[in-house]
C-alpha cells in the first residue's frame, strides 16, 4: 500500500500543510492564514483556536487536493516557529491568546533585565541572549500586567507543542525549539528551576510537560481530532522541531563544515556542532535534532521584509515588481553607489535602539539606486550574523541557502561574493513542510535516523562561486556599514 508522511509549517503569520513521499517528493501544499491581532503596539497575538481551526482546514485541504487518503499518511510532524508563548490551562484550554516571535510588549523589561545583570545570570545556563518574545519574558510581563492570565496557567507550550496537543491530546514540549527559550539547561538537557527564578517567575517551574525529541512518537490522532481535520484516527504524530533546525534539515546540514543560512521574514546563519564550543561571545545554542548534537545560531527581522514594506509603499501597482526589481539591482551592482541602507524596519541585530532607514541619498540617486542599496543592506546585516557564526571553531567551506531572496540570482551573487565562499541554493519551494514530513518518516522508522535521512532526500542544489574583486568591494561597505551603525548606536535613544 502506498504510504505518505505530512507535515504542518506553522509559520509566523501561515500555517501550511503539505503531503510527501517518504524521499521528499512534494505531492502538494496547501496554506491557511490566521490573522494577527495586535491591541496595541508591540503586540502580536493569535486567536488560539482560530489556530487550531486554520491548521484542521490546511490538513483537510492538502489531503482532498492530493487525492491522497487519510489512511496512507503514515505519521505527522511539525516545523514551527520559535519564542512566543502558547498558554493552556490545567484542562488543555487556551488561557488567552497565543503569543508569535515577533511581539515586542517586553522589550523594557528585557532592558531593565540587561541594566540588572541577569542576562549574564541566565547565560551560563540557558546559552540563550535575552529576547522580548522569549517565554520568560512574556511571562514575567503577564504576571505583571495580567495576572488573572499568569495564575490560570497550567502548562507552557511552544505553538507546535499546542497543535501537536490539539491532534493528540497528549502534552509535550519538543527539544529542539524548548531549548530556545531561555528556560531550558542547555547542558542538562531539561528545564531549569534556578532560569524561573533568575526571571522572577518561580510559579511556572511546575508547569511544563515533558521534554521529547524531534522524532519521538508524541501520540497518536485522537477521533475527535479525526473528525476536525481530515486524517484517521490512530495516525502517529511526531514532536517536530524549531524552523531554524528544519531549514538546515532540508539543507543536509549536519555538522560544522556546512553552513545554513535563511533569508525570508528573517535573516538566520546556523551551523551544528557536536559540542558546545566555549567562547567569550554569548551565542544562541540549542539542542539539534540528531541525539547528541547541537546547532549555534543568529537570526534577525532585517531580512527580505524590509524589500516587501518598500514595495508594498512605493510600488504596490509595478507589473512583475520583483523582476524589475531584481533588473535595478543587477544594474547597481555595477555602479558606485554610495547609499547605505539599515533593514531594520523590524528590529535590528547591531543595537536594540536602532531603527531601518538609508544614508548618503543625493539629489542625483534614483528609485534604482535606493533598490540596489536595499539588496545590499539585507545582505549586510545577514553578514552580521553570519561572521559571528563563521568565528566559532573552524569556519564552514560552504553555504546552503534557502528562502524567498534565492529566488533572485542576482542577490545570491551578492550574498555569494560578501560571503566569498561558494554557495549552494537548495530547490526547494517548502523547506518547512518538507523537513516536519521527513521527520515525520524518521519517526515511522522510514530511516534509521536523520543522518540517514538527510542522504537520501538532499534535494538538488544550485552552486555559485564568489567573484573576489566583488568580495572586496563589498567588505570595504560593509566596514563603513558598521561604522556607521555603530555611530547611530551612541545617538538612538533607547526604546
Amino acid at each position: 500500500m502506498s504510504h505518505f508522511y505530512m507535515g504542518v509549517d506553522l509559520g509566523g503569520t501561515v500555517t501550511k500543510a503539505g503531503i510527501y513521499t517518504a524521499d521528499g517528493e512534494e505531492i502538494g501544499v496547501v496554506e491557511q492564514t490566521a490573522p494577527l491581532l495586535s491591541a496595541q503596539s508591540g503586540f502580536c497575538e493569535r486567536d488560539m483556536a482560530a489556530l487550531w481551526d486554520a491548521t484542521c482546514q490546511a490538513i483537510r485541504q492538502a489531503l482532498a487536493e492530493s487525492g491522497v487518503a487519510a489512511a496512507d499518511i503514515r505519521g505527522v510532524s511539525f516545523s514551527a516557529h520559535g519564542k512566543g508563548l502558547y498558554l493552556v490551562d490545567k484542562q488543555g484550554r487556551p488561557v488567552r491568546n497565543g503569543i508569535v516571535s515577533s511581539d515586542s510588549r517586553a522589550q523594557p523589561l528585557v532592558t531593565q533585565w540587561k541594566q540588572e545583570g541577569r542576562d549574564s545570570e541566565a547565560y551560563s545556563r540557558s546559552l540563550q541572549q535575552l529576547w522580548p518574545s522569549h517565554p520568560p519574558a512574556l511571562l514575567a510581563w503577564l504576571k505583571q500586567h495580567e495576572p488573572e492570565s499568569y495564575d490560570r496557567a497550567g502548562y507552557i507550550l511552544m505553538v507546535h507543542d499546542y497543535i501537536r496537543f490539539c491532534l493528540t491530546g497528549e502534552l509535550a514540549c519538543e527539544e529542539t525549539n524548548i531549548s530556545g527559550s531561555n528556560l531550558f539547561n542547555q547542558r542538562e538537557g531539561a528545564f531549569d528551576p534556578a532560569l524561573f527564578h533568575t526571571f522572577g517567575i518561580d510559579e511556572m517551574a511546575d508547569k511544563t510537560p515533558a521534554v521529547i525529541g524531534s522524532a519521538d512518537l508524541a501520540g497518536y490522532v485522537t477521533p475527535e481530532a479525526a473528525a476536525r481535520c481530515g486524517l484517521k484516527a490512530g495516525t502517529p504524530v511526531f514532536g517536530g522541531f524549531f524552523d531554524v533546525v528544519g531549514a538546515a534539515l532540508t539543507s543536509g546540514v549536519h555538522d560544522s563544515t556546512c553552513l545554513s543560512a535563511v533569508a525570508g521574514t528573517w535573516s538566520i546563519a546556523t551551523r551544528v556542532f557536536d559540542r558546545i564550543e566555549a567562547s567569550d561571545y554569548p551565542y544562541v545554542w540549542g539542542k539539534y535534532c540528531i541525539p547528541g548534537t547541537y546547532f549555534v545560531h543568529e537570526g534577525s527581522p532585517t531580512s527580505a521584509s524590509n524589500l516587501a514594506w518598500f514595495v508594498q509603499q512605493f510600488f504596490p501597482d509595478l507589473p512583475g515588481s520583483y523582476s524589475q526589481l531584481n533588473r535595478w539591482a543587477e544594474n547597481g551592482y555595477g555602479k558606485d553607489i554610495n547609499i547605505q541602507f539599515f533593514p531594520w524596519l523590524y528590529g535590528s541585530n547591531f543595537h536594540d535602539s536602532l531603527h531601518g532607514g538609508f544614508l548618503g541619498l543625493s539629489g542625483h540617486h534614483s528609485r534604482e539606486d535606493m533598490v540596489y542599496a536595499i539588496y545590499q543592506g539585507i545582505v549586510f546585516s545577514h553578514l552580521l550574523h553570519q561572521d559571528r557564526v563563521q568565528a566559532l571553531g573552524s569556519g564552514s567551506g560552504t553555504i546552503r541557502f534557502t528562502g524567498g531572496p534565492t529566488h533572485s540570482a542576482i542577490w545570491m551573487q551578492m550574498f555569494c561574493d560578501a560571503s566569498n565562499l561558494p554557495i549552494e541554493i537548495v530547490d526547494v519551494q517548502q523547506s518547512g513542510c518538507r523537513a516536519a514530513a521527513i521527520c515525520a518518516a524518521v519517526g515511522a522508522g522510514e530511516y534509521a535516523d536523520f543522518q540517514h535521512a538527510m542522504n537520501h532526500c538532499q534535494p538538488p542544489t544550485l552552486r555559485l562561486e564568489p567573484d573576489h574583486a566583488k568580495h572586496r568591494m563589498l567588505r570595504k561597505r560593509f566596514e563603513h556599514f558598521k561604522r556607521i551603525a555603530g555611530a547611530l548606536s551612541e545617538v538612538a535613544p533607547v526604546g
